[in-house]
């Protein structure tokens, strides 16, 4: 287990899936965390792909504060030439705004740069999720662009932002 000042990251149960599923079913909340047109997928076939351990070195997390579940992170798609990898993180709604993710990305930068190795830390989201740019930004994150119009979100195009945090800018280092 990681742990943050709040949260902290381990491993899922599978008491986890359900709750995780349904927030996903979430036409906005899907959108948030994946660049796929939204399809809900059956339970069986989210807990399948939560029950299963990472053949490439993927890293999933549930986010537990004081023993509940809030959400889940994860860090994906690694380069261990360049040595760097994607996070992304989403909590349950009724989680949201209690600083649990800004605290969970820190727990991430760590793992990422003092047990992965890694030289660069990136993420993608929404240009109009405010509150998560603002989480970013405030544990490192810097904006490196914008994939204007790269999303369709609730009938219309949104901006993508790219954001990263560089090791020799991290201030855990």
């Amino acid at each position: 287990m990681l742990t943050g000042e709040r949260v902290v990251l381990r491993p899922f149960r599978p008491e986890d899936v359900e709750p995780l599923w349904q927030a996903r079913l979430d036409p906005v909340m899907w959108a948030q965390t994946s660049e796929a047109p939204y399809v809900p997928e059956p339970l069986a076939a989210y807990r399948a792909r939560h029950e299963a351990p990472s053949t490439n070195g993927d890293a999933g997390f549930a986010i537990e504060v004081d023993g509940q579940l809030v959400g889940r992170a994860g860090m994906f798609s690694f380069d261990m030439l360049a040595r760097h990898a994607e996070v992304g993180l989403s909590l349950l709604a009724e989680h949201q705004g209690h600083g649990y993710g800004k605290d969970a990305l820190r727990v991430l930068l760590g793992f990422g740069f003092r047990t992965r190795n890694l030289h660069r830390i990136h993420l993608q989201t929404l240009a109009s999720n405010g509150a998560a740019v603002s989480a970013y930004l405030g544990v490192g994150f810097v904006e490196e662009g914008r994939l204007r119009d790269h999303a369709w979100v609730e009938e219309r195009y949104e901006d993508v932002v790219l954001m990263a945090v560089l090791r020799s800018d991290w201030a855990g280092a």
